[in-house]
């Protein structure tokens, strides 16, 4: 009889883990599908799109008939920095869905800063080495939310050699970790190296075409309910391209159109077999103010699609964001 009594409070308890680790996955920000610092959008991009927060400077031509970077320097290091805050709706703000959806407004405030570490010249390329870093508060305005509040961390090392053809090519790493405000823990951090290929053209004088694509690994620690750190659930390769447009029609306001499609492939852990493809459609308006204060308005639709995970368990989501946002740019 106690043999019995024991199996069934082990029975009882994994049935009961089982709910909780399922509730808790519902309930929770998703960390896989959460905006983090990265390199910056544009980096190597044509100059006639206006810089956003967090971005760096577009590109002149270079004696090779390549693209360089507009302030880089042929000798020595360029440097970029400045803040950016931006207030926004959003309609999933845990990117989760089912009852777990919620509204809310965020606020958002970003510091970064970034160096071009020189070029090199080739016959056929320009070839720049680049490093920067930024921090972000990322605030949910409606209360019952406020414990999911959080700060982000990020930074990057890459190679960029751009062609005269307006192809370019980069190889590099990026680290992004997030801290919870409410708890003063790190609920997520990853590595990401990767490599992508983006061509930028003139379709008229005021606007660009622009076609981006890469591959890469996420290798990531997340929080879990019963370790505390759980190495690899996360884990993914991830595939993506993007086109966009920037259409500048006067000397101060530009259009940002743009279309990206994602896919992962999760490896590992409890997530093994998963698989999300993620669309997203986007604009954003940004008008200079000064030359280096620039106010945007944006909108982006996000829907993903999972598949391979556990029976009952739910992980496609939609959202909606629109907001604006206000940044500062320095560069020397």
């Amino acid at each position: 009889m106690k043999q019995l009594n024991t199996l069934n409070k082990l029975v009882l308890a994994t049935i009961g883990l089982s709910v909780a680790q399922v509730g808790f996955a519902q309930d929770k920000r998703s960390l896989e599908a959460t905006d983090r610092p990265g390199v910056p959008a544009n980096l190597g991009q044509p100059a006639n799109g206006t810089v956003a927060s967090g971005e760096a400077a577009g590109t002149a031509a270079s004696d090779a008939g390549a693209q360089r970077p507009v302030k880089l320097k042929k000798k020595g290091v360029s440097t970029y920095f400045g803040y950016s805050s931006k207030y926004f709706y959003r309609s999933n703000a845990l990117m989760t869905s089912g009852a777990s959806e919620q509204k809310s407004a965020m606020w958002t405030n970003t510091f970064f800063a970034g160096a071009g570490l020189g070029v090199i010249e080739t016959d056929s390329s320009v070839i720049t080495p680049y490093v920067g870093g930024s921090w972000t508060i990322n605030d949910y305005i409606k209360g019952e939310l406020s414990p999911f509040n959080y700060n982000s961390s990020g930074a990057y090392a890459l190679l960029m050699a751009q062609y005269g053809n307006g192809w370019s090519t980069r190889a590099g790493v990026s680290y992004a970790s997030d801290r919870s405000t409410e708890n003063d823990t790190e609920d997520y951090k990853e590595f990401f190296p990767s490599i992508g290929v983006m061509k930028a053209y003139s379709l008229s004088d005021s606007t660009l075409g622009i076609f981006d694509a890469s591959v890469g690994k996420h290798i990531t620690d997340s929080f879990d309910l019963v370790k505390g750190t759980d190495a690899g659930t996360l884990d993914n390769w991830e595939m993506s391209a993007s086109y966009g447009l920037r259409w500048r029609p006067s000397e101060r306001l530009s259009f940002g159109p743009q279309y990206r499609l994602s896919y992962k492939v999760y490896d590992d852990g409890s997530n093994k077999d998963r698989d999300d493809l993620t669309n997203m459609v986007s604009l954003r308006i940004a008008y200079e103010l000064a030359s280096s204060v620039t106010l945007d308005l944006s909108t982006a639709y996000t829907k993903r699609a999972t598949s391979g995970v556990a029976s009952g368990l739910d992980l496609d989501f939609e959202n909606v964001d629109a907001g604006a946002g206000l940044s500062l740019n320095a560069r020397f």
